[in-house]
């Protein structure tokens, strides 16, 4: 098995929220955050972290990133049994953090921007100049920093992230706001970067656009880890099957000989859309034999909805798509027990 770069061990952060009595009008307690994650990271890997907005996945990532202190638990760079334990100034030194939206604003250049965030790291200009053209920024080193498009700030942010030649790289939601054609030179850029052997984490509340780039996912909800391995594994260990939409146009065909299709719908274009299970590889041929006209097949993996109701236990409103409550309500873990 491949030596992990880095590992956590129960890592526990919890932020503080307002708890006055009568007598202690500033008392505090804990609140949400991370609880007992564990989790390695091998070298030259993709991980997806998921989960819905309030899961607390920023607040992990900051914790790795040694923005937030480790309250319980431990970080090591390589297996726990055999390496040192990792200080927040440590991971500094080998972490690069890409924060979500960073506001890059006013008339300095792209390079000065840089120049200054690296002479407070001790970069040299030579390392600012090939990160520039790492990130495709070269060309634009003279552009005002209000003159970057989306895209470009998001290889800017990359760039400051990259600036300490980390083994590790956060990457909080890094393709929000990005056209297909950016995105993809992005995450070209980050394959290149994990031939170096670059370890990076990529937190998104999408399971669709990361099947395609991750090598494994972290399933996670109200700031715990409830499942981690390939996405094939995480849905296989859920009793989650693939699933194939298919779509077509004109009158919505009667599908009644097709077992287990979801409900099908049309749309005001007159285009009918239905999904069905991934197992029978027959199903097309089923069509085309039953003269059905279909316009795309398209294999769908389960989302992130299906996943964490399968995970915990609950329904869509129970999981829901908000703020995860304070109460930090354990779930039951994927091999193990309920807590």
């Amino acid at each position: 098995m491949e030596e992990p770069l880095l590992e956590l061990n129960g890592v526990t952060f919890r932020h503080k929220v307002s708890a006055p009595t009568t007598f202690k009008p500033w008392r505090t307690k804990r609140g949400p955050g991370v609880m007992d994650v564990s989790l390695s990271l091998k070298p030259g890997e993709i991980l997806g972290l998921i989960g819905p907005n309030g899961a607390g996945k920023t607040t992990l990532l900051r914790t790795i990133a040694g923005v937030l202190p480790v309250q319980d638990g431990s970080i090591h760079l390589g297996k726990v049994e055999a390496a040192a334990l990792m200080s927040a100034a440590d991971l500094r030194t080998i972490v690069g953090h890409m924060p979500e939206q960073v506001r890059w604003q006013g008339r300095q250049s792209v390079q000065d921007a840089l120049l200054e965030l690296a002479e407070m790291r001790g970069t040299s200009l030579k390392r600012v100049e090939g990160l520039l053209r790492l990130v495709g920024l070269a060309d634009r080193c003279d552009t005002p920093l209000s003159g970057l498009s989306q895209g470009m700030r998001q290889r800017l942010t990359l760039a400051v992230a990259l600036l300490g030649a980390p083994k590790v790289l956060l990457l909080d939601e890094p393709l929000n706001g990005l056209d297909p054609v950016a995105a993809t030179a992005f995450v070209r850029l980050l394959h290149e970067l994990t031939g170096k052997g670059v370890s990076i984490v990529i937190s998104s509340h999408q399971v669709e656009g990361l099947a395609a780039i991750t090598d494994r996912i972290a399933l996670m909800h109200r700031g715990q880890i409830l499942a981690v391995g390939t996405l094939d594994s995480v849905a296989e260990s859920l009793d989650l099957p693939s699933t194939i939409e298919v779509t077509g146009t004109g009158e919505l065909p009667n599908l009644s000989w097709c077992e287990h299709a979801e409900k099908a719908t049309i749309s005001d274009q007159n285009t009918w859309r239905v999904a069905l299970p991934e197992s029978n590889e027959n199903l097309l041929a089923d069509f085309v034999n039953r003269g059905i006209e279909v316009t795309s097949w398209n294999p769908r993996p389960p989302g992130i909805v299906e996943m964490l109701c399968a995970a915990t236990g609950m329904d869509i409103d129970e999981v829901g798509l908000d703020i995860a409550s304070a109460a930090l309500l354990p779930h039951r873990r994927i091999g193990g027990e309920e807590e």
